[in-house]
């Protein structure tokens, strides 16, 4: 096999491993929303209810239907309060949708809704309470490099793992690069885009593990200590086999 058809095998299993691992911790995080469809007189009622909101403009609540003359409300409270506040869902083009009001950063609450159709009511979603936490608002270009940078360091964590079952390999080179990223994400990127998510900014004055997370402090740690590694032992090919690895479980596992 030409050295120019191995490295586009390389990247393109790269690119499917990393998609694979992020897509699956996405759809199993806890904050992913919840989304569901309920039938009522034999036509569509769709959901999606987020868990987590940025900014300070108000949430707000989306249901799609088929059913003509579908009502209804949402109801929220407070995690501190017992009461339970609601608001009357509008329908515009078979569109239901409400809003209640954007808490300060850090603060939550709980939710759900209740939908009516010929005296009929439907609790969404399936009887239970959706818990909403609330968070400033991100820059978009802060949010945009975080996102960028993270996911093309967790590629290049794939691909030099895959390094391990070539014989021309370019260890060191993406060690380099995959050390260099978390760095500036960890102590750069990572903490503004925290300030600005936790409301720190011109606020208060943060902890540090509130700015430096476990999870980008171990990455960045591991690739540090897989670079060292690499350049004083003789058999180092495994070592970054096993750095990958660790990254991957560590950014399942640490939230």
């Amino acid at each position: 096999m030409n050295t120019k058809k191995e490295n586009m095998i390389l990247w393109v299993s790269s690119f499917v491993i990393t998609f694979m691992v992020l897509y699956i911790t996405n759809l199993f995080s806890p904050d992913y929303p919840i989304t569901g469809t309920i039938g009522i007189n034999g036509q569509k009622v769709s959901y999606r209810f987020e868990k987590n909101h940025f900014g300070k403009e108000d949430a707000k609540i989306i249901i799609r239907t088929d059913v003509k003359g579908l009502t209804g409300n949402v109801y929220w409270k407070n995690e501190s309060d017992s009461i339970w506040f609601s608001h009357k869902l509008t329908n515009s083009d078979l569109v239901l949708s409400s809003d209640f009001p954007s808490l300060k950063p850090g603060k939550k609450l709980k939710y759900y809704v209740e939908v009516s159709y010929k005296n009929k009511n439907y609790f969404l979603p399936d009887n239970q309470k959706v818990e909403m936490k609330f968070f400033g608002k991100i820059p978009s270009a802060i949010n945009y490099l975080r996102f960028v940078m993270f996911n093309f360091g967790i590629l290049l964590v794939v691909r030099v793992g895959l390094e391990y079952f070539t014989p021309k390999e370019k260890i060191k080179k993406f060690e380099f690069f995959i050390a260099i990223i978390f760095l500036i994400l960890t102590v750069l990127i990572n903490p503004l885009f925290l300030s600005y998510k936790y409301g720190f900014i011109n606020s208060s004055i943060p902890s540090i593990t509130k700015l430096f997370p476990t999870k980008e402090l171990s990455i960045t740690s591991l690739w540090i200590i897989s670079i060292i590694l690499t350049f004083n032992i003789k058999k180092y090919r495994i070592v970054p086999f096993i750095s990958a690895i660790l990254t991957i479980l560590i950014f399942i596992i640490l939230k």
